[in-house]
């Protein structure tokens, strides 16, 4: 725009001396000036000198120079020196773009003050060519338009300056509002909705070139336990942490998404074969189980992963991200701590799974529920002490349904609460009907769950079910799992302090799995420990079982509790099991679990020393 203006100006002092108001020597010399003047700035900033000024666009110090070129070029006119003059208002109009008020008078000041010298140069110089009457009125006439012009200026000069300010807010707030939309505020990974645009695109890249698209669908093992222990700004910490070694595993050209909660997906496309994919999943969830620290605690944690490929396990980015994510429940089913690959048979299972849930509420309502009995019988004596209550889904369609296919899904969806109160109240009933029936008295075993635990209403729940029925509470035993006991000690303590008031016995079940302590145990007002079976199955042949077997039977008659064993089936076990002193065992070795009247009748035929090894 400046050299545009010099180039205007240049051409109109040409017409000017084209009609004498300027001499040719004079106009020479005005663009001689005005070359080199260009020239000087040109190399400022061909040379990068200009970038060590504060306004490295050097706008006051080009408005100054073309000031004194006005100045020059009025000195060398003849006459109507207002003509030239007027180009100082183009001059103050260049800074309305960069000048503050404090510019703006600077400018004003110097044009007045150069106009005044060319006045008096004039009438040393060239008196003959001066009407100073004239020329000092043309002064006056610029000293009271300048500073009107000059402050108009500065007023659109902070307009446009808020203007810009507010348009970069605007830009900044923008950006922000679409990060937001399309990235996860807690890891800054890409979110599901950006997960979904991206696979579309690159499915739609791969359905052209004939090419694949790999979902790796991650879910974290246990996320919540360590979220419940060491609170929810250590798990935003794992989950940050997560991320970035997520990240760190795959290719940049890979997609990392988070979910949401302690779900992330990989994106790769072309993975190659499965051995392929499953190096990459066997590599990400090698780099997650790295300890870290949270909070001064040391933590490793595992994870699943599950896999579908572009074209065979989903055509859209919904069914591959449902396959996969349906190839990680398998591999939690499958242990935890691994990777499986999406197959058929994955989605009848999920349908399976979907009907099972949905048909829980319905089939407590229709009485599709029934509670089987296994009994517990003393090594010594060989005497029924007691039964474990054991449910059972009498399904129309799916025939009866043991508690492993139901039992986890009610747990996920929370039906296990109502599901367990409704048990709590059917045992306390039978309880009732086999006391008035003057059977022998022996107890019932309830398992409870993590999530019953968890109940602030249990201990209400349970002494109305026992005030309702009229069940002995001495006939009840309430199985309580290790690993729920452990996530809280302290209020595990207080809770089973209060069950136990209530008059019911207390047991811990499956001991051996979790990860509790002596100096845990011993703290707990429990009666009876409760072998898992996985330390059963190899018995007497499995010295570690063995060992294992005999440390926990040792341990828990030093802390005055019984011991029962889960699982026997064979008279190898048994046999094992009763040379090491354990108190009781359930098992096929002596029934399995069986309806209310089938073990009525089984208990008046042969009382409470019920037949083995049969």
């Amino acid at each position: 725009m400046a050299l545009l203006a010099y180039a205007i100006g240049v051409a109109l002092m040409i017409v000017a001396w084209s009609v004498k108001l300027i001499d040719l020597t004079p106009l020479l010399v005005c663009i001689g000036a005005i070359v080199a003047v260009n020239l000087a700035l040109f190399a400022l900033f061909a040379t990068g000198a200009n970038e060590r000024f504060a306004d490295p666009s050097l706008t006051l110090l080009q408005s100054l120079a073309g000031i004194a070129l006005i100045m020059l070029v009025a000195f060398s006119f003849n006459r109507e020196r207002s003509l030239v003059l007027v180009w100082c208002l183009v001059v103050l109009l260049f800074g309305v773009f960069r000048f503050k008020p404090r510019e703006f008078g600077l400018m004003t000041l110097f044009m007045l003050a150069g106009y005044a010298g060319v006045i008096n140069l004039l009438m040393h110089q060239r008196p003959q060519h001066v009407d100073v009457f004239l020329e000092w009125y043309q002064w006056l006439w610029l000293a009271l338009i300048l500073p009107a012009f000059a402050m108009v200026g500065s007023r659109i000069s902070e307009l446009r300056a808020r203007i810009l300010r507010t348009n970069d807010e605007l830009t900044n707030a923008l950006s922000t509002i679409q990060n937001m939309a399309t990235h996860d505020s807690l890891t800054g990974l890409p979110n599901r909705a950006s997960l979904a645009d991206t696979l579309a695109h690159a499915i739609n890249r791969a359905e052209r070139s004939r090419e694949s698209v790999s979902v790796f669908f991650i879910d974290l093992d246990h996320f919540k336990a360590i979220n419940d222990s060491l609170g929810h700004m250590a798990g935003d910490h794992l989950l940050r942490e997560v991320a970035r070694r997520i990240s760190s595993a795959v290719r940049d050209s890979d997609l990392v998404a988070r979910l949401g909660g302690d779900e992330f997906v990989v994106m790769v496309e072309n993975a190659g074969h499965a051995e392929s994919q499953k190096a990459l999943a066997d590599k990400i969830i090698a780099r997650i189980h790295a300890p870290m620290t949270l909070l001064t605690h040391e933590v490793a944690v595992s994870a699943s992963i599950g896999i579908a490929n572009f074209p065979q396990d989903g055509a859209d980015p919904a069914t591959l991200l449902a396959n996969a994510d349906l190839a990680m429940y398998r591999a939690k089913e499958m242990g935890r701590h691994r990777t499986a690959l999406y197959a058929p048979e994955l989605g009848q299972s999920a349908q399976e799974r979907f009907e099972i849930e949905k048909g829980m509420r319905r089939a407590l309502e229709a009485g599709e529920f029934r509670l089987y009995y296994q009994p517990k019988i003393d090594f010594g004596n060989g005497r029924m002490l007691g039964v474990e209550a054991l449910i059972r889904w009498h399904h129309p369609e799916l025939g009866v349904l043991g508690p492993d296919r139901f039992i986890p899904i009610a747990e996920d969806s929370n039906f296990i609460v109502v599901l367990g109160e409704w048990i709590i109240e059917q045992a306390c009933r039978q309880a009732r009907a086999w006391q008035e029936s003057r059977l022998p008295a022996f107890t019932i075993a309830v398992n409870l769950s993590a999530k019953q635990i968890a109940d602030e209403e249990l201990f209400a729940k349970l002494s109305s079910a026992l005030k309702r029925t009229g069940a002995n509470p001495a006939m009840i035993e309430l199985e309580i799992t290790e690993t729920a006991v452990m996530r809280n000690v302290d209020e595990a303590v207080l809770l089973l302090e209060s069950l136990r008031k209530l008059g019911v016995r207390l047991s811990i079940d499956d001991f051996g799995t979790g990860y509790s302590s002596l100096s845990y145990l011993k703290k707990l007002p429990v009666d009876i420990l409760k072998v898992d079976r996985a330390f059963v199955r190899d018995l007497p042949h499995n010295r570690d079982d063995l060992a294992i077997t005999r440390a926990v039977i040792a341990m828990a008659h030093g802390l005055s509790m019984r011991v029962v064993a889960e699982g026997v089936e064979d008279v190898g076990q048994y046999q094992s099991l009763r040379a090491e002193g354990c108190d009781e065992f359930q098992g096929f070795y002596c029934r399995a679990a069986m309806e209310g009247t089938e073990l009525e009748q089984l208990i008046r035929k042969h009382g409470l020393v019920l037949p083995v090894g049969e």
